[in-house]
């Protein structure tokens, strides 16, 4: 097995923090260590941001995995969980055995050497401050995915957090673009990138991302990290970033039996 890169700890730590500040709701959403997975209810009820992330699983995967997903079950949750390619196999086997099928894989992507700057263009790229700001944020991609909004009070929490940057990207007064980043000591983690259908391949997500890393550059960010879809990797690549692992992300649509 490939060594480990000597960020992959952290960046690991940074994006499950990112996921509890990022992914679940403050007052709805629901967090507890089972047996060593963090299983995060993100509030939405059946929904792909209801996650088990790995972190400290001590004997044989399956029973702790069953019992994670039991966790979810007594709430009538779908679930995923999010393996990291280099995780023992019975974590894998386990998944699968319990009913979680293939969702995803997404390459763990690292920008450590020459930060790059942001570029001028057509777009404003604003910090999110307002409620009107938060909606925005929040309803950008709400036509692609209308049976699951992103709420609004997940990113007006995440927008009074100090370690946080909420972008969106104006064109002619609409929001068309979004991007979130959380700074963790000197690395900094992606999340969140959308760009409207309408306006891609105008080189906005790269803008998008550029004003992410300069906002985490300028409060002291070294190195940047994010879990990118298959398809994103060549923007992220063209930027400077690597891949340095994968996650392979199983779930299930509905609650298990």
């Amino acid at each position: 097995m490939p060594a480990l890169h000597p960020l992959s700890g952290a960046i690991a730590d940074a994006m499950r923090d990112a996921a509890l500040t990022l992914g679940c709701h403050p007052t709805l959403g629901e967090v507890a260590e089972v047996s060593g997975f963090t299983c995060i209810d993100a509030g939405l009820g059946v929904s792909s941001a209801n996650v088990a992330i790995p972190r400290d699983i001590h004997g044989p995967a399956l029973p702790a995995l069953r019992a994670a997903a039991q966790w979810f079950t007594a709430s009538g949750l779908n679930f995923r969980v999010d393996i990291p390619g280099d995780a023992p196999s019975d974590l894998m086997a386990a998944a699968m055995t319990i009913g979680l099928r293939f969702w995803e894989r997404q390459p763990v992507m690292l920008l450590d050497a020459v930060w790059p700057q942001p570029l001028p263009g057509d777009l404003e790229i604003r910090p999110v401050e307002s409620d009107e700001d938060v909606e925005a944020f929040a309803a950008v991609d709400a036509f692609e995915h209308a049976g699951e909004p992103l709420p609004a009070g997940i990113i007006a929490a995440a927008r009074d957090n100090p370690q946080v940057w909420l972008l969106i990207g104006m064109l002619e007064g609409e929001c068309v673009a979004r991007i979130a980043a959380m700074l963790h000591g000197s690395l900094a983690t992606l999340h969140s990138l959308y760009v409207h259908p309408a306006v891609r391949r105008r080189g906005i997500g790269t803008e998008m991302t550029l004003a992410a890393l300069a906002a985490a550059g300028a409060e002291g960010a070294d190195a940047a990290a994010l879990a990118s879809t298959v398809a994103a990797a060549p923007l992220y690549e063209r930027l400077g970033f690597r891949a340095i692992r994968d996650i392979i992300v199983m779930g299930c649509d509905a609650p298990l039996p």
